[in-house]
């Protein structure tokens, strides 16, 4: 039998409201015990995704983090990584934490939290980047940078001006990728898919069955790559239209799959 791989996104699909249902984390102890691969997909770097996991008992088998900008192991060894020029880190940070209703995160690979620069107009910030230490913008040059998440606060319009805005000047520099009310920039070729990509051929050498499940647009990518996909019925019917089924839970669609594999 083909072994499997499952990648699985994290915010809206395994962690909600600051937590991961213990329903979730058995469906996918017995998906690792039946000899399958679970890959956790996320734009979370590597701090906040090991903050999201902290007391869970939950392990994945390898991560696929910053949306496809960084791959690692089990123990969060980086394996492969994509890096930010620091140019455009500063010119970025200097125009957006000057905009109303923006807070401008930094995810690096070499600092133990993520960071967050001073805006202009207010303090700002989302629960789903809980935990951050605040960064002067002269302090961009001594880091390695991977990602710039963007909290937009529910305005539609503001999103979509700003989306437009850094693939207007940032159009050959970085990649902008959406997943709820974020925005993450990223090295440009990075998505959930490459990422998933190079771990499958590259690094694992092109032996599994591939699995996805995301609620998000950040997780396209990630559905494309895969063999078989699946979303929720409240993502986006534009998710909801690329995958190849809609469940209602993570934990079901382990079980249906390794039902049908039994």
């Amino acid at each position: 039998m083909t072994p499997k791989l499952m990648a699985f996104d994290l915010d809206g699909t395994l962690v909600f409201d600051g937590r991961i249902e213990q329903e979730s984390i058995d469906a996918i102890h017995e998906w690792q015990a039946a000899g399958n691969l679970a890959v956790c997909a996320t734009g979370k770097s590597i701090a906040a995704t090991k903050h999201s996991l902290e007391g869970t008992g939950l392990s994945f088998d390898y991560y696929v983090l910053y949306t496809g900008g960084a791959v690692t192991d089990s123990e969060f060894t980086v394996l492969m990584s994509h890096t930010l020029p620091n140019e455009t880190v500063r010119e970025i940070v200097g125009t957006l934490t000057h905009q109303d209703g923006i807070a401008v995160y930094g995810t690096t690979l070499d600092a133990p939290d993520d960071v967050q620069f001073p805006s202009t107009t207010g303090e700002k910030a989302s629960s789903i980047l809980a935990y951050f230490r605040p960064m002067e913008p002269s302090e961009i040059p001594e880091h390695e940078f991977v990602g710039i998440p963007l909290w937009i606060e529910g305005a539609e319009t503001t999103l979509e001006r700003t989306r437009a805005w850094i693939e207007e000047h940032f159009s050959n520099q970085v990649d902008c990728h959406r997943n709820q009310d974020f925005l993450d920039i990223v090295p440009p070729g990075c998505t959930k898919g490459t990422g998933l990509m190079w771990l499958d051929d590259a690094h694992l050498g092109d032996r599994y069955e591939t699995y996805s499940i995301g609620d998000s647009w950040n997780d396209l990518a990630m559905h494309a790559w895969a063999k078989h996909s699946a979303s929720f019925d409240y993502s986006p019917q534009v998710v909801k239209d690329a995958t190849d089924v809609v469940v209602d839970s993570t934990a079901e669609y382990i079980r249906t799959v390794l039902d049908r594999n039994d």
